[in-house]
């Protein structure tokens, strides 16, 4: 080989070495942009849903299930979930500022007297409330004549309550006192204090009130259907958003799903969210996947529903008749995703 071929040889080489590294770099950076590309896209085609909660409680089990598995964002949805006021929630709802909330009942009780308000969705067709007992109160039978804490005044624990007792024979009106004690925190003091003898919670704060001597009188979970838990929208919302109501439905009918399936993942998000041990969380997450009905999920059959007005709506508001469910209930974005997932009716 004479020198000067060599030579040519290797300058060949060394511009063919540099046109390989500018390709490969310039193909690292096609991908690299266009993946950014790609994250910029998916992320502007994300449709912001404000929803409003309570607060972050075991209640809301369904929600973070689907935030956990990813649920919304499969259906090009952010959350954002947001702790309002029971007091200012509707009043937020229909100024537009919050897309959905879990206030069925309020949003219920504020359509009769003629707001433009739907629930939508119950995720669990039995109450997942867990009626405690302080330590001395065995049987939901001992509370004649004791007082059992609720809330407030025609609040879903003293619904829940009210069905306990009724369900055991006693009569509400008569064999026990009814107290407002507050929230979870402060009817344990209650309870501890012998203020009151019993109170309904969430299945988790019923758990860790069992490791501490309370007492498990009884389960809502394994009595009759009670639309629970449920959330509500605008008619306003129904009509102009309804793509991404639907979006939201279905999303949280994909949770109900995936918590009939697969309760170990379902303790294990529950765990992760709420901080629980798994002592509390199997048996708190056992009792929410209970009251899922898997025949109709995220729904309510006709006679739950007018039994629920009654009790929720009529008796307390002292109407002379019920108000027709049409007006309270709109199911048809449920209806609509049911049948898209191939569940339901």
């Amino acid at each position: 080989m004479t020198p000067e071929f060599h030579s040519r040889s290797t300058a060949l080489r060394g511009r063919d070495g540099h046109r390989n590294r500018f390709c490969a770099a310039l193909l690292l950076f096609l991908i690299l942009a266009g993946s950014f590309w790609l994250s910029r896209v998916e992320a502007t085609a994300a449709e912001m849903i404000r929803v409003a909660l309570s607060s972050k409680d075991f209640g809301y089990l369904p929600f973070f299930v689907g935030t956990r598995a990813g649920f919304f964002r499969e259906e090009g949805l952010e959350t954002q979930w947001i702790v309002v006021n029971t007091n200012v929630v509707l009043t937020a709802l229909i100024a537009g500022e919050i897309d959905v909330a879990a206030t069925a009942g309020s949003a219920m009780r504020a359509a009769t007297r003629g707001a433009s308000l739907k629930a939508i969705f119950f995720p669990f067709q039995r109450s997942t409330f867990v009626l405690v007992g302080s330590p001395e109160i065995k049987r939901v039978q001992e509370l004649k004549g004791k007082v059992i804490g609720i809330t407030s005044p025609g609040s879903s624990t003293e619904l829940a309550a009210q069905m306990v007792l009724q369900h055991f024979g006693l009569n509400p009106k008569k064999d026990v006192t009814f107290f407002s004690s507050g929230g979870a925190e402060t009817s344990v003091l209650a309870m501890q204090q012998g203020v009151i003898h019993a109170r309904a919670f969430n299945p988790d704060a019923a758990f860790l009130l069992k490791k501490r001597a309370f007492n498990e009188l009884a389960s809502l979970a394994d009595m009759g259907p009670w639309p629970w838990g449920g959330y509500a929208t605008t008619d306003a919302k129904l009509v102009q958003e309804r793509h991404k109501i639907k979006r939201w439905t279905r999303a949280m009918l994909k949770s109900l799903l995936f918590m009939l399936s697969k309760s170990e993942e379902t303790i294990r998000i529950a765990m992760e969210e709420f901080g629980h041990p798994r002592d509390v969380a199997e048996p708190a997450a056992a009792v929410s996947i209970k009251a899922i009905d898997p025949r109709n999920p995220g729904g309510a059959d006709d006679e739950s529903l007018r039994k629920n007005v009654e009790l929720a709506i009529t008796l307390p508001l002292k109407l002379k008749e019920s108000p027709p469910v049409s007006i309270l209930v709109d199911f048809s974005l449920l209806r609509e995703a049911q049948k898209e997932l191939g569940i339901g009716k």
